[in-house]
């Protein structure tokens, strides 16, 4: 079978989504001791030690690459390359170059020829993340390769050798994705012959306040200012935070912390502007994120509230932005609502705001 030569350049558009660590991740990075790390941790070691591919899941944001990291770190091919690339920033229509390569003139603006990421990868790590984003004709091929162990470049008819171990990552729940005809069984299949889950911040008990301690000592050591502190109540109301964004907004938070509060105390107001504002962000992508748990938040920080005033404010938030997303037009503002003309009119009167009828 003839191996895959010297790897020339990576092109630009594969190097857009492509990134080379320089070293393996160190095994503490994993940070928390909760029975679901721990659990997380265990499950690492066989597949580390395994050359067959390993499917990550998990909500974004709870560090699904570190775990790849974790997992080549800890094999035989610690010392060989390792390619990372993010799927989802793949050009649908050059994905197969970006995968496999392409020789000059394979396609219009291929002025040269240009190796992909399983030649970039030679005998290392391939970690494929965002796999739940590729296209199905990318899927049959990707699928094609990992049944062969061989792939040709774009244009050329010659066989080069897949030698890399894969790993891939998604946030997506790829047997529901199967069952809806957007994921190849079949790769779910060759990728998932290991899978892992990575848990969410909220199944994670007290690893929250460890993550908070880690994140406060990596600001001060880089600022050289004295960590932060949670008093006694701030603990609670941080404790009660369902973190929607995992770690990285976990990270964000004590991040904006530092900056404002470096050395001192945090009390549960100057917390709470920054779990608030985390849970707006998450409320982004749907309202009813802003369920129990935030409401939870919210009550620990005021300990009593004015439901009427909070759901009215929210009701007038919604209603205002339907208005301003649509021109001030009443009859699409409702449509974007979901309620009815008549509906929303009486409502515009209660706050005493003005449409613009049809």
């Amino acid at each position: 079978m003839p191996q895959a030569a010297p790897c020339p350049a990576v092109s630009t558009q594969a190097a857009a989504a492509m990134r080379l660590p320089s070293s393996p991740a160190h095994p503490d990075l994993l940070i928390g001791d909760s029975e679901a790390v721990s659990r997380l941790k265990e499950q690492i070691g066989p597949c580390a030690c395994s050359p067959y591919p390993v499917l990550i899941e998990g909500e974004s944001g709870t560090g699904k690459e570190l775990v790849a990291s974790r997992i080549r770190g800890l094999g035989p091919r610690r010392t060989r390359p390792y390619v990372v690339i993010n799927c989802a920033a793949l050009a649908p229509g050059l994905v197969e170059s970006a995968l496999f390569g392409h020789t000059r003139g394979a396609f219009t603006g291929a002025a040269a020829a240009h190796a992909g990421y399983f030649e970039a990868a030679q005998d290392g790590t391939l970690f494929l993340d965002e796999i739940g984003e590729l296209p199905l004709d990318a899927q049959a091929k990707l699928l094609r390769v990992l049944e062969s162990g061989e792939f040709q470049r774009v244009g050329e008819t010659r066989a080069l050798r897949a030698g890399a171990r894969i790993l891939s990552a998604t946030n997506r729940d790829l047997r529901a994705e199967v069952l809806k005809g957007r994921f190849r069984a079949d790769l779910y299949h060759r990728l998932s012959v290991f899978s892992l889950r990575v848990p969410p911040v909220r199944e994670r008990g007290r690893d929250r306040l460890v993550l908070l301690h880690h994140f406060a000592r990596c600001c001060a050591q880089e600022s050289g200012a004295a960590p932060i502190r949670l008093d006694a109540r701030a603990e609670t109301l941080w404790m009660a935070h369902p973190f929607p964004g995992n770690v990285r907004e976990l990270r964000n938070i004590v991040i904006r912390l530092h900056a404002r509060y470096a050395g001192q105390s945090i009390d549960p107001t100057r917390l709470h502007g920054e779990l608030e504002q985390a849970s707006l962000a998450a409320a982004a992508d749907g309202p009813l994120a802003l369920t129990r748990d935030a409401a939870r938040m919210h009550l620990l920080a005021h300990r009593s509230i004015d439901l009427d005033r909070l759901l009215e404010a929210w009701e007038r938030a919604f209603v205002e932005a339907a208005l301003a997303i649509t021109g001030h037009n009443l009859t699409q503002a409702a449509r974007l609502l979901g309620v009815r003309r008549t509906t929303l009119h009486s409502r515009l009167q209660q706050f005493d705001v003005h449409g613009a009828g049809e």
